[in-house]
């Protein structure tokens, strides 16, 4: 998947029209979309002649209670910026995949997964997509790994299988990761749940293919103790704090993400090939 190419021009244009409907209207799915079950599937991420270096980026939305600002966001203002970001900075295809996580113990739907697309009118499609379930419940996270098991076992991307690069993945979110994640919840989502894994093993899994950030938002919740130690000890440096209210912070951040991904990727490349002794880590925009 992924043909066409990125307009900033006509997505922005639509970003406008957005912009005057509520989140309802947008996001009108009121229950799974067949086309986001993740059951079975695999996506796909290609390579032709049209797109010969991809980057594939999975974007990962908490879609619990509170979380429905940052999809809401994304199409009316934010995403258009992403993608300027993204391809001014010299990404020459970056390949967005849209999933959305909440709560595997008690959400009737606890994940949905989009496809990798390249052009601004198939990107939006996803997005909207999506299924606003606005649930979650007290019971101390939601279910941030079902987005990493999904990038280990049911993507198909040639720039990792093809070239040797890492993908990129970020997830958004307020609460900490659930810790465990059984076997009965992984097959019913998946389809292919072997056997129970803790968030631990799902991450290590999927780092050796994706390169992972949480971005933590510093609301109500995402100011409590047990997120940042969550989050740290699964992460380390790559657990990201932005502060509430700020939504273009985020996309923000997604974008100065996508770029030190890309370059410090095909740096990295050309500093093995070459053997040089002065390679320095790009810094964030």
């Amino acid at each position: 998947m992924g043909a066409g190419h990125y307009s900033y021009d006509t997505a922005r244009m639509r970003s406008v029209s957005y912009a005057q409907e509520s989140r309802e209207a947008i996001f009108s799915n009121n229950s799974l979309d067949p086309k986001m079950n993740p059951k079975g599937v695999v996506r796909e991420c290609c390579e032709n002649d049209e797109h010969p270096d991809t980057l594939p980026i999975i974007i990962g939305l908490d879609v619990t209670g509170s979380m429905g600002h940052v999809p809401e966001s994304l199409i009316k203002n934010d995403l258009p910026e992403v993608m300027k970001k993204l391809l001014e900075e010299g990404v020459p295809c970056p390949q967005l995949c849209f999933t959305a996580y909440g709560d595997h113990k008690c959400d009737d739907v606890p994940f949905q997964a989009g496809q990798f697309e390249a052009s601004d009118e198939l990107i939006e499609k996803w997005l909207k997509a999506v299924y606003l379930e606005g649930g979650g419940g007290g019971n101390g996270g939601e279910s941030t790994s079902l987005v990493y098991y999904f990038a280990a076992r049911h993507t198909s991307c040639d720039a990792i299988s093809k070239r040797g690069k890492k993908g990129l993945l970020i997830t958004i979110g307020d609460e900490p990761n659930h810790a465990d994640y059984p076997k009965s919840s992984l097959s019913e989502i998946f389809g292919s749940g072997e056997k129970s894994m803790t968030s631990e093993e799902i991450i290590k899994e999927a780092q050796q293919k994706w390169e992972i950030y949480h971005i933590n938002i510093l609301d109500w919740s995402g100011q409590m103790n047990e997120v940042k130690t969550c989050w740290e000890k699964l992460l380390g440096d790559h657990f990201i704090s932005v502060e509430a209210n700020t939504d273009t912070n985020i996309s923000n951040m997604i974008a100065r993400l996508g770029v030190e991904h890309y370059r410090k990727q095909n740096v990295s490349v050309n500093a093995a090939s070459s053997n040089s002794s002065n390679y320095k880590p790009p810094q964030m925009l």
